[in-house]
């Protein structure tokens, strides 16, 4: 049996922390320190299902924009920092109880998650659709008092554990390093089965459960008498001997530079795996748990292996793993492109990504290790850089996510994130009796020769996102014409025109019946089933081919269209069939998220509303097709409109739409809905399209023979609808429904296919 690659690094973990209690602890609180270690991994698990369940339902509601995005995590984030700070000055102020108050914030966590969605979902009436400050507002309410309590707890056991060992750096390392593991293992279940199996009702119970036990458990044991007896392991003498190897402010701003680093990388990293695996939901999932299960083997092995060097020693490493990561990181990117051009699959790659993030994450323990007293107040030391390693996280991702990734390609944020890691290291280095000396000769040579490696590296770049999209056909399929980076994504496209989001096929740039290889048959169908489709909305215009027959239909009056990512107007303009588009009076365009867009305007009706989107097993796909979704649709549908959607070869979205509406017509592979008959009119529609013309230039010329057999082509689709079912024709409600009654209900809780596994998507030629 083959091991998955990320759930082998997760049992390397294990057997770390295993060796750790069993081996290495020869102290008399063994068994003590077990329970906590167990307590606090238990205790990381039910946090990150918490964060990628809470994420996913405010995204729905907020919308799936870069915005929203930036805003949910750094809410998120904010909240475990404030949290922190909390869990600081409580262990202050009550260091004897710390386990009991921990047992009070892991039961606070556990009401509110399983109160959670129905909070959610209340607030989404109220502020659903609301301006991005009404999100900010919003997102910090509703995230403050669950994160504040979950950021608590660190310090909280910080203060406990240390008042046995004595050793800050080892009670920082070893919770830091359960907690985070919990968290990792919690992510691997994410995207093996937690959420494809149990949804995400059935998650947050999961995870609440796990609350209560903690926390019970917490109790139990904060009420015997062993947990109560003082006993701090430090003695007075030791604590006024302890001399800081960097001062405590010193100590926070490096945890905040660590922070903004390792989220950078973070940021980077998703955005290659989420190309290598087409865009699949469990991607990020896989990513997060190999990350957070590399931190949390850098956070033990790096004290376990310091913890009787010097200081100026222990400083010495700290800043030759940040060296390290710096140079390592340059090349993460293009090897898993290159494993890619091979066919091998992308997770091969993930020990290397494992690694890097080991050192990174043992850096904030080993800050601790130096900086924070263990005394009485440790718990609040640790809390100060705790919260600045979550603010430079913060920073991260808005400064990355939002700024950066707007105005830069990955290649070039990749080698300032790995040249900033390599300063890092060499700031750290240069720390000697608190304050700065130049670094040893050695140190410099290091960083020298890691800043030779970041300069050469670009070259390594190369058809990057052509090995990424098409793995070993890379070289058939030639390089990319035009590519386009943005927050948003990665648009590519091909010298045939050929367009893909990420590395998925999303269409042509093209219109041209005699060769039809957008489909375009599709969307000139639409006359056949509405005499009068005066305005139209568009969610998602990419190519704009669809767009441009749509604004040049003369029973058209105006078509509001609807793109989240703005890169691809750049690639319209590029391309003389669809330029037009953009500046057509009929089109208005909006950026934003589609479901984000319907909310925000309650008001708005339309007679028909086409969503020729994405396929029905990438990331968030589900938004645009489940029931709740398809209910949204219906309240925007002037009487006798019709809903047209693209359902991907997905039975389950033809049979969620048809439990939804009572008509529907099968156009190949797109599905109209309505709540009136749908009537296919072969007469209007040959009318109209003999008479149809783009920009002025008629589309089927009666002198020019191709046009004229595309012409009999396009009409043999209105044909199909009296000869038996197939894939490439039309079909009814009315034998569609019997079909389909068997197959599932797409709902925003169970997803659909989007955490099902991968051997659910076959590769999609294109056209």
């Amino acid at each position: 049996m083959i091991i998955h690659p990320v759930l082998g690094l997760l049992l390397i973990d294990l057997l770390l922390f295993l060796a750790a209690v069993f081996v290495f602890d020869k102290s008399a609180h063994r068994w003590e320190s077990l329970l906590l270690s167990a307590l606090f991994f238990a205790s990381g698990m039910p946090a990150l299902i918490y964060q990628v369940v809470w994420q996913r339902v405010l995204f729905a509601i907020y919308g799936v924009n870069v915005e929203s995005v930036a805003v949910v995590v750094s809410a998120f984030m904010l909240g475990l920092g404030l949290g922190s700070l909390l869990g600081g000055r409580l262990s202050a102020r009550f260091p004897r109880h710390g386990i009991l108050l921990f047992g009070a914030c892991e039961m606070g966590v556990a009401v509110f998650g399983i109160l959670s969605l129905r909070i959610f979902h209340w607030a989404a009436s109220f502020t659903a659709g609301s301006s991005l400050l009404h999100v900010i507002l919003f997102s910090l309410l509703l995230l403050l008092l669950p994160t504040m309590l979950m950021g608590a707890t660190l310090p909280l056991l910080v203060e406990h554990l240390v008042g046995r060992s004595g050793r800050v750096g080892l009670s920082v390392s070893r919770l830091y390093f359960v907690n985070t593991l919990g968290s990792a293992v919690a992510c691997y279940f994410c995207a093996q089965f937690l959420l494809r199996d149990f949804g995400l009702s059935g998650s947050v119970r999961i995870a609440a459960l796990l609350n209560v036990i903690v926390g019970l458990t917490a109790f139990v044991y904060g009420q015997s008498r062993r947990a109560t007896t003082p006993q701090h392991a430090t003695s007075g003498q030791a604590i006024a001997q302890f001399a800081p190897a960097i001062s405590l402010p010193m100590a926070m701003f490096l945890a905040a530079l660590s922070g903004c680093i390792s989220l950078g990388f973070e940021i980077v990293w998703f955005r290659v795996f989420s190309i290598a695996s087409m865009d699949r939901a469990p991607a990020f999932s896989l990513l997060l748990a190999t990350f957070l299960a590399g931190v949390a083997a850098g956070a033990y092995l790096a004290e376990h292996f310091t913890h009787d060097v010097s200081p100026k020693r222990v400083l010495h490493v700290i800043g030759v793993m940040m060296i390290v990561a710096g140079a390592i990181s340059c090349y993460l990117p293009p090897l898993v492109a290159s494993l890619m051009g091979r066919k091998i699959p992308y997770l091969s790659s993930v020990p290397l990504f494992f690694l890097t993030a080991a050192l990174v994450g043992a850096v904030m323990p080993l800050l601790c290790q130096l900086s924070v007293n263990p005394g009485e107040q440790a718990g609040r030391g640790v809390s100060l850089i705790y919260v600045s390693n979550i603010a430079g996280a913060v920073v991260g991702s808005l400064g990355i996510g939002f700024v950066l990734m707007q105005y830069f390609s990955l290649r070039q944020i990749a080698l300032l994130l790995g040249v900033s890691a390599i300063a890092t290291g060499m700031l750290i280095v240069s720390q000697q009796e608190l304050r700065f000396r130049w670094p040893p000769l050695w140190a410099a040579s290091l960083g020298l020769a890691a800043l030779a490696l970041v300069v050469v590296a670009p070259r390594q770049y190369a058809l990057l996102y052509e090995k990424l999209a098409f793995g070993g056909r890379y070289q058939e399929m030639g390089e990319f014409a035009h590519i386009v980076e943005n927050r948003n994504g990665v648009i590519c496209t091909t010298s045939l025109g050929a367009l893909f989001g990420g590395s998925v096929y999303d269409g042509y740039f093209r219109i041209d019946p005699q060769n039809d290889a957008n489909g375009t048959v599709r969307a000139f169908f639409v006359s056949a089933v509405h005499p009068a489709p005066k305005r139209m909305l568009m969610i998602g215009l990419a190519s704009g081919s669809w767009g441009q027959i749509f604004v040049n239909n003369p029973n058209v009056e105006s078509v509001e269209a609807v793109e989240i990512n703005p890169g691809y107007l750049q690639l319209i303009s590029q391309y003389p069939i669809v330029r037009s588009l953009l500046e057509n009076p009929k089109l208005h365009l909006h950026i934003d998220d589609g479901r984000r867009w319907l909310i925000a305007h309650p008001e708005a009706r339309y007679d028909f509303i086409v969503a020729n989107t994405t396929y029905h097993w990438r990331d968030h796909s589900t938004n645009l097709l489940s029931a709740e979704f398809l209910q949204m649709i219906r309240q925007h549908l002037n009487p006798g409109g019709i809903y047209y959607f693209n359902s991907t070869g997905s039975f389950e979205s033809m049979a969620t739409a048809l439990r939804e509406f009572p008509y529907g017509l099968r156009v190949v592979n797109l599905l109209m809905v309505s709540d009136s008959p749908i009537v296919v009119d072969r007469a209007r529609w040959e009318s109209d399209l003999r008479e149809f013309r783009i920009d002025g230039r008629p589309l089927f010329p009666q002198d020019d023979a191709g046009a004229q057999k595309a012409f009999a082509k396009f009409l043999s689709l209105a044909d199909s609808l009296k000869a038996p079912a197939t894939y490439i024709g039309l079909e009814t409600s009315a034998t569609l429904r019997p079909r389909l009654k068997r197959y599932s209900t797409i709902t925003d809780d169970n997803m659909g296919a989007e955490w099902g596994p991968d051997e659910f998507i076959a590769w999609h030629d294109v056209p």
